[in-house]
């Protein structure tokens, strides 16, 4: 979310707060039917305050997705493998016109579409689970689940089966879960508005020094903190705010500087979106178990189809070259773990290496033009 405009910024972080407050609140005094069918009303009003047209926007897609989830079960035979490919492209349309937009900027954009990356991926699962699972989607049901506003606009992703479940089974609400869940909230808070902000300003002044591979270097490290403080802040708010009303958001980081290889780095870092483009492409299309050839295969995919989910542009086809040959590399020569009991400092090494090449990525997505060029330079500097 570190991308968006600061007022943009601004009120999805106090639509949030005002979710949060309204929900519990909710969840107090009225029973779960009710209260199903209070927060898709909820969630509308919420992004309405962000944006009027982007609550339209999400109005409209999704009660037509949900159209074309519908549809996605019908037919038999080939036929009906035809009809689900073209329901998963129809969710995707939107997505599509935006990504195309930002390489032919005399295309209209008619509605906000904030987020639509990330929810596009929640309808076209929804797809899935009417295709593979033959069963009917819940209109409530998917209405909150494409409608929840903690994870509108930077994820985690959800999907259609767990949320649905949780929604009808929520977590018990106790004083000892609302005190955890506030701290992890105030926790999201803090990296995103104070910690955040101290870090960018450090950044700006590393990417703007001479150029020289020391400055470079450190100006990497601090652009993955900044990363990973702004889509872990984000994650840790939308986690706690689902539990403020028993629905368990899935996690998105899971310690990903002990990662000692870039295959264990993707399954912690982003693990929403990696899992979602391994299980919805890949091994849907493969359906057995994987050598090492087809695991270098799918590694590099998955890494080229995430870069063009960020953006049809030159910098993000070269980061998914660059993380797709890194895993591919690591399946081929079957160097995606360690044994246990490796030494520690090799161990340390692995690490390190790791978090260094990936900070060298994260770079092509914190640095405006200028400050990559200078930055760039600092490596071919002597």
């Amino acid at each position: 979310m570190w991308f968006l405009e600061a007022d943009i910024a601004l009120r999805l972080l106090g639509g949030c707060v005002l979710w949060a407050a309204a929900s519990v609140l909710a969840r107090k005094y009225w029973s779960q039917p009710r209260l199903e069918s209070f927060l898709p009303i909820l969630d509308l009003a919420l992004i309405a305050y962000v944006s009027e047209w982007l609550a339209v926007f999400y109005a409209v897609y999704t009660v037509v997705t949900f159209g074309i989830a519908h549809l996605a079960g019908k037919g038999k035979g080939a036929w009906r493998q035809v009809v689900f490919v073209l329901c998963c492209l129809l969710c995707a349309v939107p997505f599509f016109y935006i990504r195309f937009r930002e390489l032919f900027p005399e295309l209209p954009l008619l509605f906000a579409l904030t987020g639509i990356a990330y929810n596009m991926l929640k309808a076209v699962d929804a797809v899935y689970y009417v295709y593979y699972s033959g069963e009917k989607l819940n209109f409530l049901h998917y209405a909150n689940y494409m409608l929840f506003f903690p994870v509108i606009t930077a994820g985690p992703i959800l999907r259609y089966r767990d949320f649905s479940h949780s929604l009808a089974r929520p977590q018990p609400v106790n004083g000892e879960s609302l005190t955890r869940d506030f701290k992890r909230l105030i926790r999201g808070y803090f990296k995103k508005v104070v910690v955040m902000a101290l870090v960018n300003v450090v950044l700006a002044r590393l990417a703007a020094l001479s150029p020289r591979p020391w400055w470079s270097i450190a100006a990497c490290l601090v652009s993955y903190l900044l990363l990973w403080l702004d889509m872990s802040g984000y994650a840790d708010i939308a986690i706690a705010m689902g539990g403020f009303l028993g629905l368990k958001v899935p996690e998105n980081f899971k310690k990903p500087l002990k990662a000692v290889s870039f295959t264990q780095f993707w399954r912690n870092w982003h693990v929403s979106l990696t899992d979602w483009i391994r299980e919805h492409i890949f091994v849907v299309l493969n359906g057995r178990k994987l050598n090492k050839y087809q695991g270098a295969l799918i590694g590099f995919g998955t890494m080229m189809v995430m870069g063009l989910w960020h953006g049809f542009s030159l910098t993000f086809v070269l980061d998914g070259l660059m993380n797709g040959s890194l895993l591919a590399i690591e399946n081929l020569c079957g160097i995606t773990t360690v044994k246990r009991g490796a030494n520690r400092y090799y161990v340390l090494f692995r690490r390190c290496v790791v978090a260094l090449v990936f900070s060298f990525t994260t770079i092509f997505y914190t640095l405006d033009s200028t400050q990559l060029q200078n930055v760039l330079r600092g490596f071919v500097s002597l």
